[in-house]
């Protein structure tokens, strides 16, 4: 279930303020905020690349863990692919700031989060950024059927990854409840397609 803002073309899943009211309940305020830029950055990202790429949005969905971006008609294979890897450039690229900011431990988290967006979708699981840009690689270089049997087994190694990467930091971090939750639904959102 969504609430629709039709003029602006965003939908916000209604369990997005459910989940950001348990962050900020666990985390507190600043170090949601933090989070939440980051996560700002990935999605204008590739609001960006498609601007850059002459390419319009129809739809942004603001699910409870990224965003969805629906652009109308059938764009090229390069197009597609600058599109899926915008959110990925600009978490790296801006991902500095962090480091280099007035907000001590905070603005190391940004950047701590930055790079974690950047990394898990580089990951070629079908829900992520690195899952669209092998479907698009793959698609350009093989026929459909070798395409799409390549793409479910890297799917299949990246939810495994995903599981065992999720395991580990719940472990290291003491098996802190954001950590759980954020393992848990990248998990799950990998399966959902």
């Amino acid at each position: 279930m969504y609430i629709s803002f039709p003029k602006k073309g965003i939908r916000l899943n209604l369990l997005v303020p459910l989940g950001v009211s348990f962050l900020v309940l666990l985390n507190g305020l600043p170090a949601f905020i933090a989070i939440f830029l980051a996560a700002a950055v990935h999605e204008g990202g590739h609001i960006l690349a498609a601007f850059l790429c002459g390419v319009s949005v129809d739809r942004f969905d603001i699910e409870l863990w990224g965003g969805r971006m629906y652009y109308g008609g059938m764009q090229s294979y390069p197009k597609e692919l600058a599109i899926s890897v915008g959110g990925i450039a600009a978490n790296l690229a801006l991902a500095p700031l962090g480091l280099f900011s007035v907000f001590g431990i905070y603005g190391k988290l940004y950047f701590a989060a930055c790079i974690c967006y950047a990394l898990v979708n580089l990951l070629p699981a079908k829900t992520l950024d690195g899952g669209e840009a092998a479907r698009i690689l793959l698609s350009m270089r093989y026929d459909e059927y070798a395409a799409f049997s390549a793409i479910s087994t890297l799917n299949s190694f990246s939810v495994l990854f995903m599981c065992g990467a999720g395991l580990v930091l719940s472990l290291l971090s003491g098996m802190n409840s954001s950590v759980i939750m954020l393992a848990v639904i990248t998990v799950v959102l990998s399966l959902e397609k």
